[in-house]
């Protein structure tokens, strides 16, 4: 994944995520999701989700894209997916509000739908429900197929999109 020359030329940059960007990744999933967290899950306690993000963590150290997003070398987000036999999923994007609305989310969405365009699989996420981000994946083509309490489901068709 590279990005554009437009996102680069205001001084984003990626990365492949390390061990050592655990922190960071802990820091910038606090920033993007306790508001969730508290809604949905009664409250963000420090170490339960210290916890759950360190597991989170390390499975996306085994999936095929694991990518910090840096901001004139500041970690300010991280992108995630992994493409099995039949599909792509564990989609996972988090932006530092400091770089929303600068491309970044439509660069990647862009991206791992023109991948799964081009693999013909479909593309599997979740989001909570109050996140805003849903209105960008259904411009990008996203479709909800199920609920949970907490989560719409969301699915890419890589057929119904061509």
């Amino acid at each position: 994944m590279r990005l554009t020359t437009e996102l680069i030329n205001q001084g984003f940059s990626l990365q492949e995520v390390g061990i050592d960007d655990l922190g960071n990744y802990i820091d910038v999933k606090r920033v993007c999701y306790k508001k969730y967290v508290d809604e949905y899950y009664g409250g963000w306690i420090e170490n339960i989700q210290i916890r759950i993000n360190t597991d989170a963590f390390n499975d996306m150290m085994k999936e095929i894209c694991f990518q910090k997003l840096l901001l004139n070398n500041v970690p300010v987000g991280f992108f995630a997916y992994n493409e099995l036999d039949d599909k792509i999923e564990s989609i996972s994007i988090q932006i530092l509000e400091v770089s929303q609305n600068k491309g970044v989310g439509s660069f990647y969405l862009q991206y791992i739908t023109s991948l799964s365009q081009k693999v013909n699989k479909p593309i599997f996420l979740k989001v909570f429900k109050s996140n805003p981000a849903q209105n960008l994946y259904k411009r990008f083509g996203f479709d909800n197929y199920s609920e949970t309490e907490t989560h719409y489901l969301m699915r890419y068709n890589p057929i119904k999109s061509q």
